[in-house]
């Protein structure tokens, strides 16, 4: 049967192209089976495809732009056609079915979907003896991979997570949701509009701590579309249920209702388990499915403090922990199921791993302090120390081991101790305030065997007791030093102030713009100087005082006394002799008085006689090689505390010890006599005063020994050179001339203050008794000085001298001395010195001396072997400090301050070693020929010069040679 164009277009207008017109025809003409087959074999289809063996079939798609398939394809004839028309049995039926299916052909359709969807294609199979139809539908799911949630909470707390779902189709999605995996919930169905987004709550909550796994499907209704998403959920431990504060005191039960819930479906039995060990109750708790029961929580502390820590209660059967609460209620407030419970179940106790069902609490306890056993009062000045003793017994017949807690400041003691079986021991806490005021404090006893008691203690501070100085003793005119101790037996520092309420005559040497720094548990002594202005006690009296905000004032008294004024230290005086030098004697009206002041210059031997002022006046000093250069000498008028300098001029002519005194007289401007405590305590022996007919102190003297020392001429000559070479070591004998000496026969023999004169005056480095045989003993005093510090520390260490022997010549009393000189250098040194000569009986000798330090020998030789070009080789060597210090060293060459090293370094080319054994290859790349160049003639040159140089005999050759 043939469907002619316009057939096909009609039917397919009308949506009847899967009937064909026989069968329509049969249809309504109420025909059956068997006379549709009589038609059929009658028809020219039959007699046709009795002929052939195939049909050529034309096909066409709805959705070409989805699905490709072949434009013609070739079907067989079926063999229930091809034999002839007489009726067959069922056997030959059901072959003939089974030869058309080994007949038949597959025909290829390619699928190529665009997006997500249902996609429904007809595809027609259209030949001149019939068409076929056939209906193929394709559902595609996302391209995309499976999503997967994780899910951790802690125990009984519901976790939710809104996933996201889009349709982006023009058709409304109906989504059913198949939820696998234990303690996830989530609602039944979803449904989304067209073009919008929904979300899908799910909930994922525990009731114990476990593992879960499971998987969450939404299959969409309308397309057959899935969504997959794997699920994994974690149940922590869970939460704390409530937290528990208790205030109780020592030794007394404090008790606790706590409501525990059983969040499960069965019966449970809880195992009550806790950390802090002061609290109390039943061990065991059983609570009926899905309801509270109250447990009762005693607390008995048996010291103060706060405690924390918590209670548990844990199911005691391993199988309880499967069982899960009834389902919880969505955020929409609907009921949220699991689907296909069955399935849920298993799936999760096949993929969880969870812990028995637990509650707990935190609980926090506040243990106050039972009454003390007394109340002792304590009171202390700031800064000091105070026992306080306090006796404990053991009644035990164990050994006890006591702890001690001590609060407040300045409190400390011993933290633990050991009493054995009925002793008694008297515990002592200190208290060492460090502020001011009144406070509170506490020495606590505690033990696991008694419990705890307590003392209070009420803490008294007060003020830092004023200290008392012992008096000082100064003479009128000089100063004195004295110390303040200021002890800090605390562990906090202090910034102190410092008040002084007399700075005329007590002068604290501190720096005022900063506070004073006391550290903790330290001394501290500050220095104070005392500077008198009148003889005896007069206004010597002073406070000074240190000041906290926390000490409040610390108060140190002072006083001091006054003294007659003693001779003053010896002032010397050296030139060379014929020249001039001067001294300057700076003299200070100590006092508060204006006074008058007499400037005499005269002799020991005149002081001696304790001469009154106006004999004095009219003194001759023995001495004329000292000079006063003053206008005037008498009745200088000083105000309080003003300067006078008094110039000393000195002229030596001969090589001795010239002696003299320069004396201050000072009386009152108003002629009254000076004031003193103990005047008849005074000795009538002193030089310092002068004294009324009654016995007053009508004037005040200052002694102001002079000693001039005369130097002798420095000589022309070169200076002696002490030569040697580094790390050698010489000796040589040095002779030296002491010319312009007083003779032998006339000299005088040295006095004890003589001899420490000298020794003040040269810092002499050894002093040598010399004698040979003369009537008269004369002392040499001798040292070196350098030309600064730098080569003193240079050549100090390597230079010794001795005076070995002295000779004197009579006549012209000239003295030789014979000086022995050790050099040993240990680095090479060029440095001058002079060698300063002093005899006691007056005079100085200066001689220059020259030490040389060559350079030593080479320590060693130094062979650094190369290995390889452009490669680098080290050798390391030793050098040792010669001293007992730690040194630093410089390079080139190896030196310290004190010693040197000098090494000779060759660096030597590497060893080679003949190759053997291997083939000679020649290479002729990259070779240069070499170039022979043949020897200049230079008597050929010359002749051919027009012009020479300069410097040749023949003039006007040129400079530079060109060749042409």
């Amino acid at each position: 049967m043939h469907m002619t164009l316009l057939e096909y277009e009609r039917r397919k207008v009308t949506g009847t192209l899967e009937s064909s017109s026989v069968r329509a025809a049969v249809a309504s003409s109420g025909g059956n089976i068997g006379e549709i087959k009589a038609s059929l074999r009658s028809s020219s289809f039959s007699s046709t495809s009795k002929k052939c063996q195939t049909i050529d079939y034309d096909v066409e798609t709805s959705m070409s732009q989805y699905f490709q398939v072949p434009k013609k394809i070739s079907i067989p004839v079926s063999a229930r056609i091809q034999v002839p028309s007489q009726i067959v049995s069922v056997e030959e039926e059901s072959l003939k079915r089974e030869q058309d299916k080994e007949k038949g052909v597959l025909f290829p359709v390619k699928f190529v979907p665009e997006k997500p969807g249902c996609y429904t294609c007809k595809i027609l199979l259209r030949s001149c003896h019939d068409v076929r139809v056939f209906m193929i539908e394709c559902v595609v799911n996302p391209c995309s991979t499976e999503t997967e949630f994780e899910f951790i909470t802690p125990a009984c707390e519901a976790l939710i997570q809104d996933i996201p779902i889009s349709n982006m189709t023009q058709q409304d999605w109906k989504l059913k949701a198949i939820l696998q995996g234990d303690r996830f919930y989530g609602p039944k169905f979803l449904h989304i509009p067209a073009g919008k987004i929904a979300q899908y709550s799910l909930m994922f909550k525990p009731t114990v701590e476990c593992y879960t796994a499971g998987t969450l499907i939404l299959q969409n209704e309308t397309d057959g579309t899935e969504h997959i998403f794997g699920l994994r959920g974690i149940g922590q431990e869970p939460l704390a249920l409530d937290h528990i504060v208790i205030d109780c005191q020592v030794r007394q039960i404090t008790q606790k209702d706590l409501m525990v819930p059983n969040y499960t479906n069965d019966r449970l039995t809880f195992k009550v388990v806790s950390d802090i060990p002061i609290i109390g109750g039943s061990q065991i708790l059983t609570i009926k499915p899905g309801t509270s029961s109250p447990y009762i929580l005693s607390v008995s502390p048996w010291k103060r403090g706060f405690f924390q820590g918590i209670i548990s209660f844990v199911a005691e059967d391993g199988e309880q922990q499967y069982q899960c609460g009834n389902p919880p209620v969505s955020a929409a407030g609907t009921e949220a199921v699991q689907i296909d419970g069955i399935q849920t179940a298993n799936a999760g106790i096949a993929g969880r791993i969870s812990a028995p069902y637990k509650v707990w609490f935190s609980v926090e306890i506040n243990s106050l302090p039972a009454p003390p056993e007394k109340t002792i009062d304590v009171t202390c000045s700031v800064l000091k120390t105070v026992g306080i003793n306090i006796p404990i017994t053991n009644p035990l017949m164990d050994t006890l081991h006591c702890h001690v807690l001590l609060n407040g400041d300045g409190i400390t003691g011993d933290d633990v101790f050991t009493l054995q079986s009925r002793e008694t021991f008297s515990y002592v806490a200190k208290f060492s305030p460090t502020k001011t005021g009144i406070s509170n404090g506490s020495v606590i006893f505690q033990s696991h065997a008694f419990g705890e008691f307590w003392y209070n203690l009420v803490l008294t501070s007060e003020k830092p007791d004023c200290v008392k100085i012992p008096e000082v003793f100064c003479e009128l005119g000089k100063w004195t030093r004295l110390f303040l101790p200021l002890v800090n037996p605390t562990q906090k520092t202090f910034e102190l102030d410092i008040v002084n309420s007399n700075p005329e005559h007590f002068l604290v040497e501190m720096d005022n713009s900063k506070p004073l720094l006391m550290l903790p548990n330290s001394t501290t002594e500050v220095p104070v100087q005392f500077y008198p202005s009148s003889l005896g006690k007069g206004s010597h009296t002073a406070s000074i005082t240190f000041k906290n905000p926390l000490l409040e004032e610390w108060i140190f008294l002072v006083s001091g006394v006054g003294l007659i004024p003693q001779p003053m230290e010896p002032a010397s005086i050296s030139t060379n002799v014929g020249s001039l030098a001067s001294i300057n004697i700076s003299f200070k009206n100590p006092t508060n008085e204006n006074v008058f002041v007499d400037v005499i210059l005269t002799d020991q031997e005149q002081t001696m006689h304790r001469l009154s002022a106006s004999v004095l006046r009219h003194s001759i000093n023995k001495e004329p090689a000292f000079c006063l250069p003053l206008k005037q000498t008498q009745g200088i008028s000083l105000a309080a505390k003003e300067k006078l300098d008094i110039p000393v001029l000195f002229s030596p002519d001969s090589m001795k010890l010239y002696e003299a005194l320069v004396v201050v007289h000072m009386v009152k401007a108003n002629g009254r006599s000076w004031d003193h405590d103990n005047i008849e305590d005074l000795s009538t022996e002193l030089k310092s005063i002068s004294k009324t007919e009654n016995g007053d102190i009508s004037g005040i003297r200052w002694i102001y020994p002079i000693h001039g020392i005369p130097e002798a001429q420095p000589s022309n000559s070169a200076p002696a050179v002490v030569c040697c070479q580094a790390r050698s070591r010489t000796e040589e004998r040095v002779e030296v001339l002491l010319s312009g000496t007083v003779p032998g026969q006339t000299a005088m023999q040295a006095s004890s203050r003589d001899k420490k004169l000298m020794a003040r005056t040269s810092h002499a480095q050894e002093e040598v008794q010399v004698s040979n045989g003369f009537s008269t003993t004369e002392e040499f005093l001798y040292e070196i000085k350098y030309e600064s510090e730098e080569s003193k520390s240079q050549l100090e260490p390597s230079v010794g001298i001795e005076l070995v022997r002295k000779e004197r010549d009579t006549p012209s009393g000239i003295v030789t001395l014979i000086f022995n000189i050790i050099f040993a250098p240990n680095k090479s040194m060029r440095h001058s010195v002079l060698l300063v000569v002093q005899c006691v009986t007056g005079g100085i000798w200066k001689f220059p001396i020259q030490f040389v330090a060559t350079e030593p020998n080479l320590d060693d030789v130094i062979q650094i072997e190369a290995v390889g070009l452009n490669k680098e080789s080290a050798v390391g060597f030793r050098l040792t400090s010669q001293t007992r210090y730690h040194n630093s060293f410089l390079f080139t060459p190896f030196e310290t301050s004190s010693m040197q090293w000098t090494y000779e370094i060759n660096g030597l080319p590497p060893k080679t070693t003949p190759s053997t054994n291997v083939s000679a290859k020649i290479c002729s790349m990259g070779i240069r020929k070499p170039v022979i160049h043949q020897k200049r003639n230079f008597l050929q040159e010359n002749l051919k010069l027009t012009t020479t140089a300069v410097s040749s005999p023949v003039k006007g050759a040129s400079l530079v040679f060109r060749t042409k």
